[in-house]
Formats: C-alpha cells, sequence, structure tokens
C-alpha cells in the first residue's frame, strides 16, 4: 500500500470544507432569511380582489375606531348647465389711485419718516413725501402778479370788513332804540359782515400760498407735502428721494386688492346673450372656496388665441388674501335641464394613478374603492352625476388610511411571489 502525503490529505480536507461552506452559504444560509420572509409575507391581509379587479379593504370596529374613521351618506343634488371658462384675476383700476406731482420740483422724504416702498402699507389721507417747488422765470412772473392782486384784494376787502362792522354797530344801536332800524336791516348788516370775512381769510390763505410758492427755496421752507387721496398697498415706485421731478409725473401708486377683477376666455362659438351675467369663480389652489363673481364688460376684441369673447367679472370681497394674476376658473351658468347628481365631500376624496377616488362602506366592516369624476367644485365639496348616488355611504375620515391599506397589500403579494419562485 502505497502511503500518501500529508499535504495531500491536508489539500483534499480543504477542498471538501470549502464545499461544505459553499452549500451552507447557497442552501442553508438563504433558507434562514427566507423563512423570515415568509412569516412576515403571513400577516393577515386586510384587503380582498372582488370581480371585476376591484379591491374591498375590511376594517373591524375597533381598527375603525383607532384611525378615527368617519362615513356619511350622500344627498341628491341638483347642477345648472353651466359653460367652463378659463382666465385670471387683474386689479380692479377703480381701486387704485396715483400720485402725481403737482408741480416740477425736487421729491424729499416725509420728516422722520422714510419715502414708502413696494409693498408698504398707508392710510387715506396719509402724507408720503414732500415737494419742494422748482420754478422756471416766466412762472415767478405770473406768481409776482397774482399775488400783487391778491395783497390789493386782501386790502379792498379789509377796509370793507371795517365798513361794514361799522355799519352793523349802528344797525344794532338804532335797533334797540325803538326799532328805528328794522330786524331785517341788522339781519342783512350781520349777513355783510360774515360774507366779507369770509373773504377776507380766502385771501388771506391765497396770498399765503402764492408767497411760498415765489420764495421756495432748496430745503423745507415752501415744500409742499404730497398726500395719498386713497391709501392701500404700495404696488409700484417710480421714483426716489432727491430726484427732480416735472409737473403731472407719476410719484407712487397704491392698489387695494379686496375687490379685483377676473377676466376669462370663452371657446369661439359661445354668445354671451344667452349666459347668466352672474358666475362661480374658482381660484386655482383654494377650490373649497368658490367666489361670487357679476359680469362688468366684455372686450371690445376676440381673443386672438381662442377666437372667443373675452368677458369681465367684478369679484367681491374674497375673505382670503389673493393677487393679480392668480389663475381661475369661471362657471357660468346657461338655460336647460338640471342634472342629477351628489356632493361629495372634499375630505372623501383621494387621488391615485391620475384619477379621483371615494371609498364607498359596502357594509359595516367592508369599503370598496370607487374612481368618480368631479364635475364641477361647490362649496360644500365636489358635484359628481356618476360613479356614485344618493344614499352611498363614503368615508369622509380616514379615506386616506384605507389607501394605505391597500398599498400595503401590493407590497406583501409582490414580497410573496419574489420569494416564491
Amino acid at each position: 500500500m502505497t502511503r500518501r502525503p500529508f499535504w495531500w490529505t491536508a489539500g483534499v480536507a480543504a477542498v471538501a470544507g470549502g464545499g461544505a461552506l459553499l452549500v451552507w452559504i447557497f442552501g442553508g444560509g438563504r433558507a434562514a432569511p427566507s423563512r423570515e420572509r415568509g412569516l412576515a409575507v403571513q400577516v393577515p391581509s386586510r384587503t380582498a380582489r372582488r370581480a371585476g379587479d376591484e379591491v374591498v379593504v375590511t376594517l373591524d370596529a375597533e381598527a375603525q375606531r383607532r384611525i378615527g374613521l368617519r362615513t356619511e351618506a350622500l344627498q341628491p343634488a341638483a347642477l345648472q348647465p353651466e359653460v367652463t371658462a378659463y382666465g385670471s384675476l387683474e386689479a380692479d383700476p377703480s381701486r387704485s389711485f396715483t400720485l402725481r406731482a403737482p408741480v416740477a420740483g425736487r421729491l424729499a422724504p416725509p420728516p422722520g419718516r422714510a419715502w414708502p416702498g413696494i409693498g408698504a402699507t398707508v392710510a387715506d389721507g396719509q402724507v408720503v413725501g414732500q415737494l419742494e417747488p422748482r420754478l422756471a422765470p416766466v412762472e415767478r412772473v405770473d406768481l409776482a402778479a397774482r399775488l400783487a392782486a391778491a395783497r390789493a384784494d386782501l386790502e379792498a376787502v379789509t377796509a370793507s370788513l371795517v365798513a361794514a362792522r361799522a355799519a352793523l354797530e349802528r344797525a344794532r344801536t338804532l335797533n334797540a332804540e325803538g326799532k328805528i332800524v328794522s330786524d331785517r336791516s341788522l339781519q342783512e348788516a350781520e349777513a355783510r359782515v360774515r360774507g366779507e370775512e369770509a373773504r377776507l381769510h380766502a385771501l388771506t390763505e391765497a396770498v399765503g400760498l402764492i408767497d411760498a410758492s415765489l420764495t421756495a427755496r432748496s430745503g423745507a421752507t415752501g415744500s409742499r407735502p404730497l398726500a395719498v387721496a386713497h391709501g392701500g398697498e404700495v404696488v409700484e415706485v417710480p421714483v426716489q428721494p432727491g430726484e427732480t421731478v416735472e409737473s403731472g409725473q407719476p410719484l407712487l401708486r397704491v392698489a387695494r386688492f379686496d375687490r379685483l377683477l377676473a377676466r376669462v376666455y370663452l371657446a369661439a362659438g359661445q354668445s354671451v346673450e344667452e349666459m347668466s351675467p352672474r358666475a362661480r369663480i374658482v381660484v386655482f389652489g383654494h377650490e373649497g372656496r368658490p367666489l361670487g363673481g357679476e359680469r362688468v364688460a366684455l372686450a371690445a376684441a376676440a381673443d386672438p388665441t381662442t377666437r372667443g369673447q373675452t368677458v369681465l367679472f367684478r369679484v367681491g370681497s374674497t375673505g382670503f388674501p389673493l393677487r393679480p394674476g392668480a389663475a381661475i376658473t369661471a362657471y357660468i351658468p346657461i338655460p336647460g335641464p338640471t342634472r342629477a347628481g351628489v356632493v361629495i365631500p372634499r375630505t372623501a376624496v383621494v387621488r391615485s394613478e391620475g384619477r379621483a377616488w371615494v371609498y364607498v362602506q359596502l357594509g359595516e366592516p367592508r369599503f370598496r374603492r370607487q374612481v368618480v369624476n368631479l364635475d364641477a367644485p361647490t362649496p360644500g365639496g365636489w358635484f359628481a352625476a356618476s360613479g356614485v348616488g344618493p344614499g352611498d355611504r363614503v368615508v369622509v375620515d380616514g379615506a386616506q388610511t384605507l389607501l394605505s391599506e391597500e398599498f400595503k397589500s401590493q407590497i406583501k403579494l409582490e414580497d410573496t411571489e419574489e420569494y416564491g419562485r
């Protein structure tokens, strides 16, 4: 018998050990995770498929209470035929005000405050700046002539007032002494004094204003305060303090957005004459709060893109902040038979696979996901003429949780199929 070397025996043992290790890794080593995954998949599923590939989610009373699930019965509703048009919001010109320079001069901020910037809020009648007038030679000559005339009138009225007051005193004395002067003559003398006093006050102010404008220099002397007649939010600031402006040049523009205009574009062939003058205006992102709109005007020309008419609706107080440029959808009623359907609460709708769904209760523990067409937004939710009907109970709280249960069941099913191969 030939004796084998020791190194040969050791090599055979090493190869046998490596093979056993590979068998354990690719055989027994995989069995444990498969069993663990198998145990994870064995969690009882709350979903089941019905005929037509419908998925039914089953939740017992305790699970419904835990997630706060609540259902409501759908009520019948009717929808007047409507035309749908799209457009955007824009500022109402009647709610904006432009402050212009009354005369040429240099703009300056008000004492102790800064010149308003974009987004600032100003009140009605608020002084926002001051203007240091700049007069041309011809304007100075004209003002000098007007000042001389005003001073002459002032002297004449002053003398007339002195005479009127003296006549009034005589009339009072004679009226008291046996009615030598009648009561009517006394009243006429009093009226003449009041009239001359009013003329004197007006001429005094005129002389002061003309004199201040004529003697104005750089600095605060002779500066004119600039006040906005109607307050609001500052939306445009064409000039800044220190700049020289001309008479009539815009200095500041403010606007109020509590009332806006909705500009919508009708499709070609749609006639405004048969449409209602009122519409529901739905702002993108605020579908749950439709606004009322009243038609105020038609555009002079058709829209170049749609070839349809352009309509302007005035939108009243919104109750929530809006700005011009927001995208809108207008629903304008037209004559015709009403459509029967239901109003689905907004919280009952879930979005998945690019469509809208609701969960309809089949029984106390079972719920089925149903696709619905949301025809039009309403203050209470969405009007739907198909998919669900009056009396159907839909989930209004917890619908998203039911959708999550469906997704979990699909994940478990995929894991079972993968590790079963």
